[in-house]
Protein backbone atom coordinates (compact mmCIF):
# COMPACT_ATOMS: atom_id res chain seq x y z
CA UNK A 1 0.00 0.00 0.00
CA UNK A 2 3.31 2.07 0.50
CA UNK A 3 3.99 2.01 -3.17
CA UNK A 4 0.70 2.84 -4.87
CA UNK A 5 0.43 6.10 -2.81
CA UNK A 6 4.10 7.20 -2.63
CA UNK A 7 3.95 8.73 -6.90
CA UNK A 8 1.34 10.78 -5.39
CA UNK A 9 1.45 14.49 -5.21
CA UNK A 10 -0.72 16.49 -2.93
CA UNK A 11 0.05 19.81 -4.56
CA UNK A 12 -1.03 17.82 -8.27
CA UNK A 13 -4.54 16.48 -6.31
CA UNK A 14 -5.14 19.83 -5.04
CA UNK A 15 -4.61 21.53 -8.72
CA UNK A 16 -6.36 19.04 -10.36
CA UNK A 17 -9.55 18.10 -8.01
CA UNK A 18 -9.21 20.54 -4.76
CA UNK A 19 -13.27 19.82 -4.59
CA UNK A 20 -13.06 15.84 -4.15
CA UNK A 21 -9.48 16.15 -1.84
CA UNK A 22 -11.94 18.37 0.11
CA UNK A 23 -14.76 15.80 0.84
CA UNK A 24 -12.18 13.15 1.19
CA UNK A 25 -10.80 15.08 4.42
CA UNK A 26 -14.26 16.07 5.52
CA UNK A 27 -15.75 11.95 5.16
CA UNK A 28 -12.79 11.02 7.14
CA UNK A 29 -12.64 13.54 9.37
CA UNK A 30 -16.77 13.26 10.76
CA UNK A 31 -15.89 9.53 10.52
CA UNK A 32 -13.55 9.28 12.74
CA UNK A 33 -15.15 11.93 14.90
CA UNK A 34 -18.83 9.93 15.02
CA UNK A 35 -16.64 6.37 15.85
CA UNK A 36 -14.62 7.89 18.52
CA UNK A 37 -17.40 9.85 20.09
CA UNK A 38 -19.61 6.79 20.06
CA UNK A 39 -16.97 4.86 21.19
CA UNK A 40 -16.31 6.51 24.44
CA UNK A 41 -20.22 6.27 24.80
CA UNK A 42 -19.90 3.01 24.79
CA UNK A 43 -16.57 3.03 27.12
CA UNK A 44 -14.58 0.98 24.24
CA UNK A 45 -10.67 0.97 24.10
CA UNK A 46 -9.42 3.93 22.15
CA UNK A 47 -6.68 1.68 20.53
CA UNK A 48 -10.04 -0.40 19.26
CA UNK A 49 -11.55 2.17 17.74
CA UNK A 50 -8.36 3.34 15.67
CA UNK A 51 -8.05 0.04 14.23
CA UNK A 52 -11.98 -0.15 13.60
CA UNK A 53 -11.53 3.28 12.19
CA UNK A 54 -8.62 2.65 9.93
CA UNK A 55 -10.28 -1.03 8.79
CA UNK A 56 -13.17 0.95 7.51
CA UNK A 57 -11.19 3.70 5.97
CA UNK A 58 -7.72 2.08 4.60
CA UNK A 59 -8.98 -1.57 4.39
CA UNK A 60 -7.53 -4.67 6.58
CA UNK A 61 -3.89 -4.06 5.24
CA UNK A 62 -3.31 -0.50 6.51
CA UNK A 63 -4.98 -1.43 9.84
CA UNK A 64 -3.32 -4.80 10.47
CA UNK A 65 0.10 -2.30 9.64
CA UNK A 66 -1.57 0.02 11.75
CA UNK A 67 -1.77 -2.32 14.54
CA UNK A 68 1.25 -3.91 14.49
CA UNK A 69 3.30 -0.44 13.79
CA UNK A 70 1.98 0.63 17.35
CA UNK A 71 2.48 -2.62 19.13
CA UNK A 72 -0.64 -3.44 19.37
CA UNK A 73 -0.29 -7.44 18.26
CA UNK A 74 -3.86 -8.46 19.54
CA UNK A 75 -6.14 -6.33 17.15
CA UNK A 76 -3.45 -7.41 14.18
CA UNK A 77 -5.74 -10.55 13.29
CA UNK A 78 -9.33 -8.21 14.19
CA UNK A 79 -8.29 -5.69 12.09
CA UNK A 80 -7.47 -8.02 9.14
CA UNK A 81 -10.91 -9.90 9.93
CA UNK A 82 -12.96 -6.23 10.57
CA UNK A 83 -11.52 -4.87 6.95
CA UNK A 84 -12.32 -8.17 5.00
CA UNK A 85 -16.06 -8.42 6.71
CA UNK A 86 -15.72 -4.33 5.52
CA UNK A 87 -15.07 -5.26 2.04
CA UNK A 88 -17.49 -8.02 1.62
CA UNK A 89 -20.83 -6.43 3.18
CA UNK A 90 -19.59 -3.29 1.08
CA UNK A 91 -19.77 -4.79 -2.41
CA UNK A 92 -22.85 -6.49 -1.35
CA UNK A 93 -24.83 -3.23 -0.45
CA UNK A 94 -22.92 -1.51 -2.88
CA UNK A 95 -23.64 -3.54 -5.75
CA UNK A 96 -27.52 -3.45 -4.29
CA UNK A 97 -27.83 0.53 -4.24
CA UNK A 98 -26.72 0.73 -7.45
CA UNK A 99 -29.31 -1.94 -8.82
CA UNK A 100 -31.83 0.36 -7.08
CA UNK A 101 -30.37 3.40 -8.46
CA UNK A 102 -30.52 2.00 -11.77
CA UNK A 103 -34.35 0.60 -11.54
CA UNK A 104 -35.16 4.19 -10.16
CA UNK A 105 -33.56 5.64 -14.05
CA UNK A 106 -35.84 6.10 -17.09
CA UNK A 107 -35.43 3.89 -19.93
CA UNK A 108 -34.76 5.06 -23.12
Amino acid sequence: FVTVGAAGSIAEMMSTAPALFFFSCVQVVCHLSFTLLAGKWLGLAKADLLIASNANVGGPTTAAAMAASKGWKSLVVPAMLTGVLGYAVATFAGVAFGYSVIAKLPLT
